[in-house]
C-alpha cells in the first residue's frame, strides 16, 4: 500500500486567491497537473521527471472560511520508486513564500 500524508493550514487569503497561489507553486516545482477543478477547489498534481526518478502525487482540496480565509489540505501519495516525502514541505514552503510576497491591500 502507497504511503500518505497530510497537512492542513489555513491562510488569511480568498479561495481563488490560494487556488491561483497554489498552481503558480506547483509550476515552480515543474508539477504535472493531472486534474483540477476551481468550482470544488481540488487540484491533483504529480512531481519528479524522468525514467528513474521517484513520482509523487499532491491532491490539493481548498475550502473557504470566510471571505478572506482558506483552508488548504494537501495529500501527498508515493506513485513511482517510493515518491519523494520532502515535495510535501517544499510544495507548502513555496505557498508561503508566494503568500507573504503578495502586496497588503491598499499598498502601492
Amino acid at each position: 500500500m502507497a504511503a500518505v500524508q497530510v497537512e492542513r493550514r489555513v491562510y488569511s487569503v480568498s479561495s481563488p486567491q490560494l487556488f491561483g497561489i497554489c498552481l503558480a507553486a506547483l509550476g515552480q516545482l515543474g508539477a504535472t497537473i493531472e486534474g483540477h477543478d476551481v468550482d470544488q477547489g481540488t487540484i491533483v498534481a504529480m512531481l519528479g521527471a524522468g525514467l528513474l526518478a521517484p513520482i509523487s502525487e499532491l491532491s490539493l482540496a481548498l475550502r473557504p472560511l470566510g471571505a478572506e480565509r482558506t483552508e488548504l489540505a494537501v495529500t501527498w501519495r508515493a506513485r513511482k520508486r517510493g515518491g519523494d516525502r520532502r515535495l510535501l514541505a517544499v510544495f507548502l514552503d513555496s505557498v508561503d513564500v508566494l503568500i507573504a510576497s503578495q502586496p497588503v491591500d491598499g499598498a502601492v
